[in-house]
């Protein structure tokens, strides 16, 4: 990274106020995080400004952005209004969108909804439906109730990167995730990821669709990604080597390549 990542500035989208970062200029490419990031997630992205609008935001819930508690406040349809809201409200009628794993579900959600605004779409560590068996779903339940945040986000960043504790960006990760709010967090396990299922409509995808999965992701595991992109007439698949969940953070020069490539495509 040769420069840091822009400062946070708060955006109204009706019922709450996102956090957003923008830098650049040219035609807006919006990047989305998943479960329990925030915008701070595209430190290695910073160089996309050179050719773009860039826009990432912190979901609703995550990072600086608002966390509401009425019921039913973390579904991906909340998501997807409040990122159209957010165009609207930047006036950006038409967009690229990069979206990592809950992210990739909210992209999908998008494009298949309002397929005239998304320019293209770009799918990380993603699939066509959350597919977290119910055991596993309760402990981690269990593990937010009972742990420590840090301790919390030591056992999600070690399954999550390839190289696990010996991860370069291991304490990096850990503290992004130990700064979450801790109901917010657990209500988008339930609310936002529990149910989700595109896997019938992935094929109507119109737009230029590029699918990305690391091939040691123990997360979402690469053969998520393969049976999401199967689905997609003209997809581009790339396996990003010796990446797990976070690719964009473990093998950054490699996915930069991959997307700017793609969009430059």
């Amino acid at each position: 990274m040769t420069k840091p990542i822009s400062e946070a500035e708060m955006v109204s989208v009706g019922e709450l106020s996102l956090a957003v970062r923008q830098w650049g200029t040219g035609e807006t490419l919006l990047l989305v995080h998943g479960l329990g990031a925030s915008s701070r997630l595209w430190i290695n992205q910073v160089e996309f400004g050179d050719r773009f609008h860039v826009v990432a935001v912190d979901l609703r819930g995550f990072g600086l952005s608002d966390k509401p508690k009425s019921p039913g406040s973390y579904s991906i349809e909340k998501f997807s209004n409040d990122l159209f809201h957010l165009a609207d409200k930047l006036g950006v009628s038409k967009f690229h969108y990069l979206g990592t794993s809950m992210g990739g579900f909210i992209g999908q959600a998008m494009a298949l909804r309002s397929p005239q605004r998304i320019t293209s779409l770009m799918l990380v560590h993603t699939a066509a439906k959350s597919s977290i068996p119910r055991d596993i779903l309760e402990v981690r339940l269990k593990a937010l109730k009972e742990m420590s945040m840090t301790d919390y986000g030591k056992l999600v960043a070690e399954q999550a990167l390839a190289e696990g504790k010996q991860s370069r960006i291991f304490d990096w990760l850990v503290a992004m995730i130990a700064a979450n709010d801790r109901e917010a967090y657990a209500r988008v396990l339930t609310e936002g990821l529990s149910g989700f299922d595109l896997s019938k409509e992935s094929s109507r995808l119109q737009m230029p669709v590029l699918v990305i999965v690391g091939d040691t992701d123990r997360v979402i595991p690469p053969q998520a990604g393969y049976a999401l992109a199967e689905g997609i007439q003209g997809v581009d698949l790339h396996t990003l080597k010796n990446a797990g969940h976070i690719g964009y953070a473990e093998q950054p020069a490699a996915f930069n390549e991959i997307i700017l490539s793609f969009l430059g495509g």
